[in-house]
């Protein structure tokens, strides 16, 4: 069981607002990979910023950068066993008879892939991983997973991608059953530093979710404006989107067939989310100012002590538990998305070299 100073220490963080939580100066680096109690580091990553789970694996996003300038990796790793495998960008730059994406899209990004948030969706071909990519285009990625149940044979295949407008800065993806997804603009791109604090001040509305369809193409989706949308996903049935504004320190749930915001949920700067297996909406989330997570991106490939807070939120209703918080004194900090495999949850993060497990939280057995 995770420590009970752990949740006191959740329930103080995600008290705090933007204006009085940890400041750049607070936020120290950490080099030991080694466990501190139940909380244990797996190194040799490079920036793990988003995970999915794909049977026993754990499917990772190693995050180049967001102005797509550092290439980055989709790797996998095999919790049981320790075995990694890079999966993209390979070594087979074969070009798919059929693509999936947009039509004007017909070659892969290649070595300036710079990957950021990923989704595993069923689809109505095949299996895809879908990825925000920043380099060379800004563009969701398609790829097809063959050999899924294989640790040693799964593989990814590019079959196209959907490029963004003009001035779009994605942070995620989440898939949708006829193929289509729904992907959070942040903001305009490369917006200056000072209209970005500007707008985490004011938290003021600065991107929207945009939503294909191979049929129709890209909309934006009728009541998402919000403050810095961050992480997504969708219920099960399609009919709901759960947005983390990230400047606006709360999820919402949309409805996207008439853009109704069904709830809000307070939390301290929300970054990416997934599903637990027992329904619940697991969201990792920052006690830090805009400040301290720049400074931490100064040291990109060095662990940083950024306090964080990981939280289950109830589907239906937006009622918010307190799970986990760290940073402070941990083998990581600045974790960014937190996914449950087995009885472990795994966490990832922007920067560093490593990801973390601790045993799963009891609300969510």
């Amino acid at each position: 069981m995770v420590k009970v100073q752990k949740f006191l220490f959740a329930a103080a963080v995600l008290a705090l607002t933007t204006a009085g939580s940890v400041r750049a100066e607070d936020s120290g680096s950490i080099t030991a990979c080694i466990a501190a109690g139940e909380i244990v580091p797996t190194c040799e990553f490079s920036k793990p910023e988003d995970i999915e789970v794909l049977g026993s694996l754990l499917v990772i996003s190693e995050y180049g950068s967001l102005l797509g300038d550092k290439p980055g990796r989709i790797v996998t790793y095999e919790p049981q066993t320790g075995l990694r495998r890079a999966l993209y960008p390979n070594a087979d730059a074969t070009l798919p008879a059929t693509l999936w994406g947009d039509k004007a899209c017909t070659q892969p990004p290649g070595n300036l892939f710079s990957p950021h948030g990923i989704h595993h969706a069923p689809g109505p071909q095949a299996d895809r991983l879908l990825v925000v990519n920043h380099g060379g285009r800004e563009a969701v990625e398609i790829f097809e997973i063959a050999n899924a149940s294989d640790p040693e044979l799964v593989s990814l295949t590019w079959r196209g991608c959907v490029p963004m407008p003009e001035g779009t800065w994605m942070n995620d993806v989440a898939g949708l059953s006829d193929g289509g997804f729904v992907a959070t603009h942040m903001v305009e791109k490369a917006l200056p530093e000072e209209a970005l604090l500007a707008a985490e001040s004011a938290r003021s509305n600065t991107g929207w979710v945009l939503e294909w369809h191979p049929e129709t193409g890209i909309r934006k989706l009728e009541g998402s404006d919000g403050s810095l949308p961050n992480g997504i996903e969708v219920s099960g049935d399609g009919n709901t989107v759960f947005v983390n504004e990230y400047f606006g320190d709360k999820v919402v749930a949309v409805n996207r067939n008439n853009g109704q915001r069904l709830w809000e949920a307070s939390l301290s700067a929300p970054d990416n989310s997934s599903w637990s297996t027992n329904g619940m909406l697991l969201v990792a989330s920052h006690a830090a100012d805009l400040h301290a997570v720049q400074k931490c991106n100064e040291r990109a490939m060095t662990p940083c002590a950024l306090p964080y807070v990981v939280a289950a939120l109830d589907p239906a209703t937006g009622h918010t538990t307190e799970l986990f918080a760290g940073g402070i004194d941990d083998p990581m900090g600045a974790a960014t998305i937190a996914v449950e495999l087995g009885d472990h949850l795994y966490l990832g993060s922007f920067v560093g070299d490593r990801m973390i497990r601790i045993p799963r939280p009891d609300p969510l057995h």
